[in-house]
């Protein structure tokens, strides 16, 4: 990457709100931004969505990420740690007896992207601040580990497939009025649910026939109202 391609990537970044309100759930971003290469352009849903957010979900423990496509689409993705069972699992080496069921289906399995730029990156990366925050939080209540978790496997899905509108003008069908935009709250609640479904694999065993499915982890209601990518 050259000096003034990671110039003009830094002018692209837009600063974390400390709450915002997704799909009726108030979530506390790691990373938020907003990338103009990548944004749709003109009118629709897109307009006031972010094209990169980053976070901890509080049900699971587990970190998520929704980035923007250069399509214009939002895919999601939530990561395991190494002791998970599915660490290091490619998409379509992940059995279909452990029951992961997410929009289009898994197509990602990756480990953390560190060295891509972090507005595009599938990865959680700790900035100074964040790293100064977080070393404030020991021993007085905070979670230490929350930006620690960099070995990270990765796992996603896309909202590009038949049947989904892809906003990006060279899209073939953009104007055909018969596909769906998947928009932000509908990406991120497929992304809970993956963050859910994935923390319900307990690995029992070395060997992939000895994994097992426990009970999803119960998801909390919200019966607060919100504009999706407002605060809250």
């Amino acid at each position: 990457m050259t000096k003034s391609h990671a110039k003009a990537s830094t002018a692209l970044t837009q600063a974390a709100p400390n709450r915002l309100m997704i799909a009726n759930d108030c979530i506390e971003p790691l990373q938020y931004f907003r990338v103009r290469d990548r944004h749709p352009r003109g009118e629709g849903p897109w307009k006031g969505e972010p094209d990169k957010i980053g976070w901890v979900d509080q049900q699971t423990d587990r970190h998520c990420i929704i980035l923007r496509e250069p399509n214009g689409t939002l895919s999601g993705y939530a990561g395991v740690t190494p002791d998970h069972a599915l660490f290091g699992f490619s998409a379509d080496a992940v059995p279909s007896a452990m029951g992961i069921r997410v929009h289009g289906g898994l197509n990602y399995g990756r480990h953390c992207e560190a060295n891509v730029p972090e507005m595009i990156s599938v990865c959680h990366v700790l900035s100074a601040d964040d790293r100064r925050r977080s070393n404030a939080t020991r021993g007085h209540g905070g979670t230490s580990d929350m930006f620690e978790h960099v070995d990270l496997w990765w796992f996603g899905f896309s909202t590009d497939h038949p049947g989904d509108f892809i906003p990006s003008a060279s899209a073939a069908n953009r104007s055909d009025g018969i596909e769906v935009y998947r928009d932000l709250a509908y990406v991120y609640a497929e992304v809970v649910k993956l963050a859910s479904q994935l923390s319900a694999i307990e690995d029992v065993g070395e060997a992939p026939g000895d994994l097992k499915i426990v009970l999803p982890v119960k998801r909390l209601t919200h019966s607060n109202e919100g504009s999706e990518g407002n605060e809250c």
